[in-house]
């Protein structure tokens, strides 16, 4: 078909190493989700006796999101969370994700010239804004300064997912290059590589809802600035199925599990 990829050796290592993580991802977060809830449970009334010096009010944080269908990284995601009332475990939070989510059947080709890369047979980005609501409930803290806290997260909201056309930079055998629309039609020896920012006048919307469950490790310094993790599962329905990928299976609920490290600053 006169394409190839390009140091194919060191490609399809970066795939067996990305398949071999996303797979270790799946098999272990669950368990060691249920693990850490669990030991969380049998500490946590014995930890609030300790900890009646709790403070803060209120935190902001900005994090890097990664997930099993979406890319390295898959997005970015801002959170505000504040107290239930005075010395309550609880909180209420706001949080807004900007993220891609990606079709597990993508693959990057490398153009016959060499010059770029693009993926095959792919139509269309899909990108997705969420605006959550949800509860925080404080599991374990082990200090009011400098110390460790874990915390059971829940919230859903609405999903505005954004459909971007996806284009490529096509030679028109004159030695100039045009940005034109992917399709399967088009000739991989015309293709020159990726057109990211051509399309974003064209984009539509699609509406749809989220949910996602996670664990949140946070560490603090100074009892002021806060940076950790948080592990969890994303589920996401849109009300059509947007095509990402030509002849695949292309679905309208999605489902994940996600990574965020994040750093923010307590009130």
């Amino acid at each position: 078909m006169g394409f190839y990829l390009r140091n194919s050796c060191w490609y399809y290592a970066y795939l067996c190493i990305k398949k071999t993580a996303l797979h270790f991802f799946k098999a272990y977060t669950g368990a060691f989700f249920l693990s850490v809830m669990f030991c969380s449970a049998q500490i946590v009334q014995e930890d609030f006796a300790e900890d009646e010096a709790f403070v803060y009010k209120s935190d902001i944080s900005a994090g890097v999101l990664f997930s099993t269908n979406g890319g390295i990284p898959a997005g970015f995601r801002a959170k505000y969370a504040w107290q239930h009332a005075k010395k309550s475990k609880q909180f209420h939070q706001l949080s807004l994700d900007i993220v891609n989510i990606r079709h597990p059947k993508e693959y990057r080709l490398a153009s016959d010239s060499g010059s770029g890369y693009f993926i095959y047979n792919k139509t269309n980005f899909l990108f997705v804004v969420r605006a959550n609501y949800g509860r925080e409930l404080l599991l374990f803290r082990k200090s009011s300064e400098e110390g460790t806290e874990l915390k059971l997260v829940a919230s859903a909201g609405p999903s505005i997912g954004l459909v971007k056309p996806y284009y490529v930079l096509a030679s028109n055998g004159r030695g100039l290059s045009t940005p034109i629309h992917y399709e399967p039609g088009v000739r991989i020896d015309r293709i020159l590589g990726n057109s990211f920012f051509t399309g974003f006048d064209e984009i539509s919307a699609v509406l749809g809802a989220n949910a996602r469950i996670s664990l949140e490790f946070g560490i603090s310094a100074w009892d002021i600035f806060v940076t950790g993790v948080e592990m969890g599962f994303q589920a996401e329905a849109l009300t059509k199925k947007v095509p990402i990928i030509a002849f695949a299976d292309n679905k309208s609920v999605f489902t994940s599990a996600f990574v965020n490290f994040y750093f923010g600053k307590r009130y």
